[in-house]
């Protein structure tokens, strides 16, 4: 009789867990179908603005290409335009 007590107590605790784990995943799945198109357009925006100054560039140099360097650490190039 305790054996059984306790397989069920142990089932019913799987059940739980997988219940709980089933609805993490589902809520966030949720949120990132929420959330990563409006990354996704605020990114393409960013993008476009992007390239409308290029061309507008390309255009005002008349030249056929124009290059764009990214730089990730900005506090250094901060730092360093004021040193100069």
């Amino acid at each position: 009789m305790e054996s059984i007590t306790t397989t069920i107590i142990s089932v019913t605790a799987l059940i739980a867990a997988l219940g709980t784990f089933i609805a993490t995943v589902i809520k966030a799945k949720k949120e990132i179908e929420n959330t990563l198109p409006r990354k996704i357009q605020k990114q393409c925006s960013i993008d476009m603005e992007i390239t409308d100054k290029m061309e507008d560039l390309k255009e005002f140099v008349q030249a056929d290409r124009v290059q764009i360097y990214d730089f990730h650490n900005r506090s250094d190039i901060m730092l360093m335009e004021e040193v100069h």
